[in-house]
């Protein structure tokens, strides 16, 4: 209760994602993160992903390297260790 009080994420509830946001922004970016999974789930694979609503960031983007890399390009096959991201 005194978590609340003090607009305090509860040390319980901070295992489902770190964050170090008040309770009140922490409650809208949990809400924001489940909308854009329910879309995810109700209307197929999204064609922009908002990579803050994965709690393993590091973990998406390596699947994302794997899918590719499984991509069957004929005789040119893509090694996952030649894989990277360019910003």
């Amino acid at each position: 209760m005194r978590s609340l009080m003090d607009n305090k994420v509860p040390l319980d509830w901070g295992i489902f994602y770190f964050s170090l946001k008040t309770l009140s922004r922490w409650s809208e970016d949990l809400n924001d993160r489940m909308d854009f999974f329910s879309k995810w789930c109700s209307r197929g694979l999204p064609y922009v992903f908002q990579i803050n609503a994965f709690t393993y960031p590091n973990g998406f983007a390596m699947a994302l390297l794997q899918r590719f890399s499984r991509r069957s390009f004929g005789a040119n096959l893509i090694s996952i260790d030649r894989l990277e991201f360019d910003f």
